[in-house]
């Protein structure tokens, strides 16, 4: 029995860490994606606030 918890214990642990690494991975590349902004149409400046 004591090996059994010791295995789960380290499939644990390893699991734990690989998600830790995709986190930090997963935040650090999804704030310097660019996302493409085409031109607003000339219509849309009557809908804005600031003239």
């Amino acid at each position: 029995m004591k090996k059994n918890k010791t295995s789960v214990s380290k499939l644990a642990s390893s699991c734990a860490s690989l998600l830790g690494m995709t986190l930090v991975v997963c935040a650090n590349t999804a704030s310097t994606g660019l996302v493409h902004q085409p031109k607003a149409p000339e219509g849309l400046k009557k809908f804005s606030k600031l003239k």
